[in-house]
């Protein structure tokens, strides 16, 4: 409305009513525009209402706007979280798949170490071929039971050292597969004969094995020894093959004067030895067996020393043909001059050189030397035309491929014919035939040696070894003329050997001759090679060259000391 049209009245009444709501307002008013500035006024409060609705809407916009973008951020925030919530979750169980697989590949390592660790433990203490227990852990277990003697805890317990006889020929013959398989039936033999309780079986190597049992008195500890042995009375059968062996076991009844292992198999070991070198199946340890086992220790070093500088000289001794009052063959003896010990018997040296494979190298030492005095005997017109020489052949030298070669080019350089040379080896070489054994025999035979059979009748020979070798003639054992006077069973032993040597068209030589009586019989039975001491015992270089142009021998094939054919038939 315009002020013109206000009256006083009204404009006053007007003054008042805005006073009091300015005052209800809380605001001091003094006065009041007049009507004339009123308009103004209106207009300033409409202005101010108009620009404060503007500004409300604009808030209210605003507001709205502000609204939407934070319902908006809480959505996207809601939703990411959400999504990181279930990547959460299958992380989770991503990670406890992953832990529980990690857990079972744990569990399975750790199991299989565990069946490793008992492995390797099983592997250190037990032989990896035939299962029983180890050189280690044996030692071990000594070394315990030693502890517990000596610590009073403990009793005495008994060892017994067992070895194989000729399982080096079951290897050579057989093969090592056929060993090795028979090697675990012996385990399985051995195993029958040890108490879990109170024994340990081990295999130190090769065919040796150790069996420790408890307290056993010394009756008891041999009884179980010899038990030991007749466990193998019966051959083995591997793939076929019915192979028969026999153990030698040495025997120690372990008390406290042991203060370790190694004394305890060292003893059992030489023990065992002297079972072997006896013949015997078992012996129990004694003191004298150590010191002995001394003595053949330096022995090796000795024999060694002596093969190396040659210290061996050849004797002879001559095989008289008493039919024809000549020499029919001289043998090669070696025997071992020692420089400070002197003559060392062949009985201590050659089982010792054969088992340290230096026989051989004696052997070959002996050949030739035994090649150069011939040939020298041949030149001075001492030996005659037909006149042979006899040297012994070891086992090792038939299986060698280079003994035939050795053989020729040493009769060679002497000038020596292989029809010169015979050569003698033991009836018990014949079992370990290898086929280089045959093969070599029958090269000999071509070449044009002859090959006695040394020592017949002491071992396994029979019609049928004679008949399957290369052989020209057989040497029956000085026990058959040792035993003559003991009774008719050595005659007639001697009479049945000779009558199949003629069958065979084999010679026939007789050793260990020492007196007339007994010349007088083996040339009765028909042998009339004779060796023995009734001639001479054996000689060296010179007094051989001396026998053999004196022929002493000639006293004994000329003078009535060889039957006649008509006493012949009184026998």
């Amino acid at each position: 409305m315009s002020n013109n049209h206000i009256s006083d009245n009204a404009g006053h009444e007007l003054s008042r009513m805005l006073k009091r709501l300015l005052r209800r307002e809380g605001v001091a008013v003094d006065k009041v525009p007049n009507p004339e500035n009123w308009n103004h006024f209106v207009q300033a409060v409409d202005q101010m209402i108009n620009e404060h609705a503007v500004n409300r809407r604009l808030l209210k916009q605003s507001v709205e706007a502000a609204s939407m973008e934070l319902e908006q951020a809480y959505k996207d925030l809601k939703g990411e979280t959400e999504l990181r919530l279930a990547q959460a979750d299958t992380h989770k169980r991503e990670l406890e798949s992953l832990v529980q697989k990690r857990t079972a590949e744990l569990q399975s390592a750790q199991l299989r170490l565990k069946k490793t660790n008992r492995r390797l433990e099983y592997d250190a203490t037990h032989d990896d071929l035939t299962g029983t227990y180890n050189r280690k852990h044996l030692m071990k277990e000594l070394g315990r039971r030693v502890s517990a003697i000596n610590s009073e805890t403990g009793s005495k317990f008994c060892v017994f050292f067992i070895d194989f006889d000729r399982f080096k020929q079951v290897n050579d013959s057989f093969g090592h597969l056929v060993g090795d398989k028979m090697l675990v039936k012996i385990t399985h033999r051995l195993s029958v004969l040890a108490s879990r309780d109170t024994s340990c079986l081990a295999r130190l190597g090769g065919d040796e094995f150790v069996l420790v049992v408890g307290q056993l008195e010394e009756a008891n500890a041999l009884s179980f020894a010899k038990r030991i042995c007749d466990a193998f009375a019966q051959p083995i059968c591997v793939l076929d093959n019915e192979i028969s062996i026999a153990a030698s076991v040495g025997v120690v009844i372990a008390d406290a004067t042991y203060t370790n292992s190694d004394e305890i198999v060292r003893d059992a070991d030489i023990a065992m030895y002297r079972a072997k070198a006896k013949g015997d199946c078992y012996q129990l340890f004694d003191e004298t067996m150590r010191v002995e086992h001394l003595e053949r220790i330096v022995l090796e070093t000795e024999l060694e020393i002596a093969v190396r500088e040659k210290q061996f000289r050849v004797k002879f001794e001559p095989i008289v043909d008493t039919q024809g009052s000549t020499i029919y063959s001289i043998e090669s003896l070696v025997r071992w001059i020692h420089p400070e010990k002197g003559i060392i018997s062949p009985g201590k040296f050659i089982p010792l050189a054969e088992e340290l494979g230096l026989v051989i190298e004696i052997d070959r030492i002996v050949f030739q030397k035994t090649c150069e005095k011939f040939r020298e005997w041949q030149v001075a017109g001492i030996t005659g035309p037909d006149q042979k020489f006899n040297v012994n052949l070891s086992s090792g030298q038939l299986q060698r491929t280079d003994i035939v070669p050795f053989l020729i080019n040493t009769i060679t350089a002497s000038s020596i014919r292989p029809s010169d040379v015979i050569l003698e080896i033991t009836e018990s070489y014949l079992l370990e035939d290898t086929g280089v054994v045959m093969k070599n025999l029958n090269k000999m035979q071509e070449l044009g040696f002859s090959i006695f059979v040394d020592d017949f009748g002491t071992g396994y020979s029979s019609l049928s070894y004679l008949a399957k070798y290369p052989i020209q003639g057989i040497k029956i054992d000085r026990s058959f003329v040792r035993d003559l006077d003991a009774g008719p069973e050595s005659k007639e032993l001697i009479r049945s050997i000779v009558a199949m040597a003629e069958a065979l068209n084999l010679k026939v030589v007789v050793e260990g001759v020492e007196t007339v009586e007994q010349l007088r019989v083996v040339t009765g039975l028909g042998c009339h090679y004779i060796q023995g001491f009734l001639f001479t015992r054996p000689m060296d270089a010179d007094q051989t060259t001396k026998f053999l142009i004196e022929k002493p021998y000639l006293e004994w094939t000329q003078n009535n000391c060889v039957l006649t054919e008509l006493d012949e038939l009184t026998i």
